[in-house]
């Protein structure tokens, strides 16, 4: 893998790690409008994943193509449908993304096992921390909205982490751990 690859995953990890701070300062700003954060949040990762995809094309490593998918399937659902309107369904929706996610970062594991790289154990260590992440999140929406607005920051925040770690992972070992 070249070295450019890695800086566009790197980019992209501190952009959702910024966009993580940012969700965190919406209630001060009084903005607590979950559908509009939920909009914002897939509307964020839909171009975030499009620019890291159009980084890593030549790589085939299509794990960031993946979450494109899904997020911008549900971005288009959550203007046909009402996926914010009940805790209930917001939950849900967040977590067929956290699905599609978590299969897309498997497949980002396997395609450095098929390389013959230690990285897919990190991988998948980093996978369940996201997955536990999301699942814990998930659960908060039943509260009050500037709550559900809290708990998509902290889970962009600590997605961002785990991408910027992810990343640098990648950057050090240049791919390649034995």
């Amino acid at each position: 893998m070249k070295k450019k690859s890695f800086l566009w995953n790197v980019y992209g990890s501190v952009v959702i790690l910024l966009f993580g701070c940012f969700f965190l300062l919406l209630p001060l700003f009084h903005i607590s409008d979950i559908t509009l954060v939920f909009r914002l949040f897939l509307a964020m990762f839909t171009i975030i994943s499009l620019v890291m995809f159009v980084g890593q094309y030549k790589n085939k490593e299509y794990s960031s193509f993946f979450v494109f998918l899904i997020s911008i399937i549900l971005l288009i659902g959550s203007f046909l449908f009402p996926l914010t309107s009940q805790p209930k369904t917001l939950a849900l929706s967040l977590l067929v993304w956290i699905l599609f996610v978590s299969l897309a970062k498997i497949k980002r594991a396997d395609f450095f096992h098929d390389r013959k790289s230690k990285i897919w154990c990190l991988e998948i260590s980093l996978f369940f921390l996201f997955f536990l992440n999301g699942i814990c999140t998930c659960l908060n929406f039943a509260f009050t909205e500037i709550t559900s607005v809290l708990s998509f920051g902290y889970f962009i925040f600590l997605y961002g982490v785990l991408e910027i770690q992810e990343s640098l992972l990648l950057y050090f070992t240049k791919g390649k751990l034995k």
